[in-house]
């Protein structure tokens, strides 16, 4: 009965992840933290969602931007290898906390007109480089960072189908290399691998449902969808951090 929940569970997931441009990981965690235990969330969410990622590059191969992908590669390789070395060393509540008020401050790009803007200047393709270098390095850490970038990549001025596309295959690169260094570091064993194998065929069941529901949203819908989810993932990500938080407020009081 567990097992079906969480199948449900991540298909639901994972359609909401294509609408939105991704975050699934952000909705996984406490799914995955119930099943496996907190150390099981980095390593069986990076399988699964290479298994979606997959799904989602073969549904939109055609609308990636390769030179775009250029920028990442190297610096998600670098970022993600170093991130999943410090796994089981570094306290990642901080960093967790941090990354939901980034995420939580989204919400002034949208305006009253329902336009979606950025503080941020004009992002250029280099710029991905030592960005895909940050978010690689805290993905590898604390498992996922959902859809952290997103609004980089709307500032570039990618569509729906781009964003999707460009984002998965660069999720493929961070992924597998997370897979490589988690199984090298001796975190990967059969019970988290069948965990991870049945959340990827979930995940890749709930990216087809969502990519035909994709073509029935316009591009404002989608970037006012892909918006709104970083705000819902930086609360929820502060929510589950709360009693951190409250800690830590209460060492600096006077």
């Amino acid at each position: 009965m567990y097992i079906i929940f969480l199948v449900i569970g991540v298909i639901i997931t994972f359609i909401l992840s294509v609408l939105s441009g991704g975050g699934a990981s952000l909705l996984l965690m406490p799914v995955i933290t119930a099943f496996i235990g907190v150390r099981g969330v980095a390593p069986i969410m990076t399988i699964g969602i290479t298994f979606s990622s997959f799904s989602k590059v073969f549904y939109f191969w055609k609308f990636i931007d390769w030179k775009l992908f250029s920028w990442l590669f190297p610096s998600t390789i670098i970022g993600s290898v170093i991130g999943a070395m410090l796994l089981a060393e570094v306290p990642t509540n901080m960093l967790q906390v941090i990354i939901g008020i980034f995420l939580v401050s989204t919400v002034i790009q949208i305006k009253p007109r329902k336009r979606s803007v950025s503080l941020w200047p004009k992002i250029k393709a280099w710029h991905f480089a030592p960005m895909g270098l940050v978010v690689s390095f805290l993905s590898g850490l604390i498992g996922g960072v959902g859809p952290l970038m997103n609004s980089a990549y709307l500032n570039y001025g990618m569509s729906k189908e781009g964003l999707l596309g460009t984002r998965s295959a660069n999720a493929i690169l961070l992924h597998v290399t997370k897979i490589i260094s988690y199984s090298f570091l001796g975190l990967v064993d059969m019970r988290i691998l069948k965990y991870g194998l049945l959340v990827g065929v979930a995940a890749s069941i709930g990216t087809y449902f969502g990519k035909q529901l994709l073509g029935h949203i316009s591009e404002s819908t989608f970037r006012q969808i892909v918006v709104v989810s970083m705000v819902v993932s930086g609360v929820f990500m502060l929510f589950k951090n709360k009693e951190y938080i409250i800690s830590y407020w209460s060492t600096i009081q006077f």
